[in-house]
């Protein structure tokens, strides 16, 4: 009897056997192919197979694909995807607080930033994991800028433009009508094509995302004034990640969490330098006086109240983001 003839078909039953036990993370973005996230991403993803030997995979879908942030968070609902990079609105009703840094008005320097997110940032992360998301991290997107086809410098001007937001963003939309702006709601899909038809005329963006996404073809004008901090949270469901042995989940927490803080650092870097892009292509900065931005901020402080007497954020967050920025002052 030739031994090899049973030995070969049993290790390839074997070896098929190993490659299908792979746990695999479907992962979805709008951030472009080729993006800084991109690389640093797909660098993590073979460093948790390397890590795991074969054993935790990671395919990554960039560029919408898969639709805008809310569809992602349906798709993982029904297990068509285990996760994503999104930003803060998807959570409105899942787990409110994480929306807490988008509080209008509030940051003014990134040292600001930096301070109060290295006390809240753990606090956030616990929250998401209570909510059945375990979270490798925050990365900043950048300070959203008002960007438009038409000028405009203070609230009561504002309040004449056709303003876009996020589609099922609540607090996006709660901070513009407590501004007194109505907004117009739609996927970020519909942007560009908002702005060439004229259904928006002006969109509050960080300027990283406004390139990326190509929507400063369309605008003229840039307001000088930080109106939100935007930032993106890596999460992938909990009963995905709970499959993996415990000596897996702590690689694979280690690589991403270090690629998430990668990827804050450069964004950082690349939103300063696209803010500078945007005014080379000729794009017109537009100064508002000492009295309209004190006027911004007036209304920012009582959009502050309007998102807890909602309950976006609850007021023991709230109170202690107030603490730390104030620690920082």
């Amino acid at each position: 009897m030739n031994i090899s003839r049973i030995l070969l078909p049993l290790c390839m039953v074997f070896v098929a056997h190993l490659a299908n036990g792979a746990t695999n993370f479907k992962i979805a973005t709008i951030s472009p192919d080729g993006s800084s996230w991109m690389k640093v991403l797909r660098e993590g993803g073979r460093s948790v197979e390397r890590a795991t030997e074969g054993r935790v995979k990671f395919k990554f879908y960039p560029g919408g694909v898969k639709g805008d942030d809310q569809t992602v968070l349906k798709l993982m609902r029904v297990g068509q995807l285990h996760g994503g990079i999104v930003t803060t609105g998807v959570f409105n009703r899942i787990y409110p607080d994480v929306q807490v840094y988008n509080l209008p008005m509030h940051f003014r320097t990134p040292e600001e930033i930096d301070h109060v997110r290295a006390i809240l940032d753990p606090e956030l992360m616990r929250g998401l994991e209570d909510a059945g998301f375990v979270c490798f991290g925050i990365a900043e997107v950048g300070m959203a800028y008002a960007m438009g086809k038409k000028r405009a410098t203070s609230v009561a001007g504002a309040r004449r433009l056709k303003v876009w937001t996020p589609q099922g963003d609540e607090a996006a939309m709660r901070t513009l009508v407590a501004f007194g702006i109505t907004p117009i709601p739609s996927s970020i899909a519909n942007v560009l094509t908002g702005l060439q038809t004229g259904l928006f005329d002006t969109i509050t963006s960080p300027p990283v995302a406004a390139v990326a996404l190509q929507w400063h073809t369309q605008l003229k004008y840039v307001l000088d004034l930080p109106l939100m901090y935007v930032y993106g949270l890596f999460v992938v469901s909990a009963s995905q990640f709970e499959r993996l042995s415990d000596a897996d989940q702590m690689s694979v927490r280690s690589i991403m969490a270090d690629v998430v803080r990668q990827a804050d650092r450069k964004n950082r870097a690349d939103d300063i330098a696209t803010f500078n892009v945007l005014l080379d292509q000729g794009i017109e900065l537009l100064t508002p006086s000492d009295k309209e931005r004190r006027e911004w901020r007036r209304v920012g402080a009582e959009a502050a109240e309007e998102w807890i007497d909602r309950g976006i954020v609850s007021r023991g967050l709230y109170q202690r983001f107030q603490s730390a920025l104030k620690a920082q002052r």
